[in-house]
């Protein structure tokens, strides 16, 4: 993101007797299995994203301006916890209320939350630049039956999810799972449910190589962890449901510890 076509020509320029070789991404690739001390900054960072998303969930009250919720929210990612600071994410606080929730990746205004309406949040936990991401959806009032069914299918579709990840398995196989599962329900999602995660700097948090879609073919291997996210936006609505995982040698390890469901506050 920040190697400017400027940086590249003054670059070979000041280097002329020199051959550059496109390498493309096989460092991220390279990134994609974790170290032994890798996988416990993740754990670290999921601590973080425990305390986070519950300061998130107990932000979202009627009446309270985005805004104020965002920045209860950055303060708790950078404070993390007694044991482990925490750093600024690469992406900042995803809060998506009202109708702004049938569509990924909005920031937050200075709009209060408003009644019989859903926020999806999605978060990260960040320790030494790495990410552990988690989404949760909360909503203010009663839920509608089709926000309660769209709960319940993605629930159910990222278990299944999940018991397919281990060593050996595509990616794809994991997007399959949960698309069968889902369309159980009469419901589809087009887009990836997952990427690989790890160390990295704003603008994004994605390694930017395997992803959990239909058509990636990379095989699962111990260390190498996603996220997976599940966000379901429909028409003037969404639900978001979202973790980070490692691949271990028989299945998988979840990271953070916390309550996977629609929250409502009534």
């Amino acid at each position: 993101y920040f190697f400017t076509a400027k940086n590249l020509q003054v670059l070979t320029e000041s280097m002329p007797h020199a051959k550059f070789v496109d390498i493309d991404l096989m460092v991220n690739w390279v990134r994609t299995v974790k170290s032994p001390r890798e996988i416990e900054v993740f754990r670290q960072a999921a601590r973080i994203i425990e305390n986070v998303m519950q300061v998130a969930i107990d932000a979202v009250n009627v009446g309270t301006r985005q805004c104020d919720a965002a920045a209860l929210i950055s303060e708790a990612q950078i404070r993390g916890t007694k044991e482990y600071g925490g750093d600024a994410p690469a992406n900042p606080p995803s809060i998506l209320s009202a109708e702004n929730a049938a569509t990924p990746h909005a920031s937050w205004s200075d709009r209060p939350f408003r009644p019989d309406t859903a926020t999806c949040l999605e978060l990260s936990g960040c320790r030494l630049r790495y990410h552990c991401a988690m989404s949760r959806t909360v909503y203010l009032g009663k839920p509608p039956a089709d926000m309660l069914r769209v709960a319940e299918a993605t629930k159910e579709g990222y278990e299944a999810a999940l018991a397919t990840v281990k060593p050996g398995a595509l990616c794809r196989d994991v997007a399959a799972s949960w698309t069968k599962t889902i369309g159980k329900h009469g419901l589809t999602k087009p887009s990836r449910i997952g990427y690989s995660i790890g160390v990295n700097y704003p603008p994004n948090w994605a390694d930017h190589t395997a992803s959990l879609r239909d058509i990636d073919t990379t095989v699962m291997e111990p260390n190498m962890v996603f996220h997976l996210m599940l966000g379901m936006w429909m028409e003037g609505w969404g639900f978001e449901l979202s973790d980070c995982f490692r691949v271990t040698e028989s299945g998988h390890e979840v990271f953070a510890n916390f309550p996977r469901r629609l929250f409502v506050k009534e």
